[in-house]
């Protein structure tokens, strides 16, 4: 769970600092709606939305515990778990069976409908 909480912290810190960019930019007046973090660890969504810790928690840094304060802030919004057929990132992480790469690249347009 470490690794997946350290990854959550540093997307919600990334994304934080895009929306604080794009409005210094000025392209658009604000940015009112929290940003929506897409967790694929049940345990890191219910650590992030909960204020309970237990003590397989208790190591994790505490500047990695500012993801739950940006959630408490309604700046962020930890989504539920998404499961593996949801993940269109996964043919750029890690292998797949033939049939299931080739239905994530169509989806996200690595390559035309087959």
């Amino acid at each position: 769970m470490d690794v997946e909480f350290v990854s959550c912290f540093e997307a919600t810190s990334h994304g934080v600092w895009l929306k604080s960019f794009i409005s210094g930019l000025r392209l658009v007046d604000s940015i009112s709606r929290p940003l929506k973090i897409h967790c694929d660890n049940l345990a890191v969504v219910f650590m992030a939305n909960n204020n309970k810790s237990g003590s397989r928690s208790k190591h994790i840094d505490i500047k990695y515990l500012a993801t739950k304060e940006r959630v408490k802030e309604n700046k962020v919004v930890i989504e539920q778990h998404i499961s593996t057929e949801q993940m269109l990132a996964d043919p750029l992480t890690k292998g797949m069976p033939p049939h299931k790469f080739k239905d994530h690249a169509v989806i996200i347009g690595l390559v035309p409908t087959l």
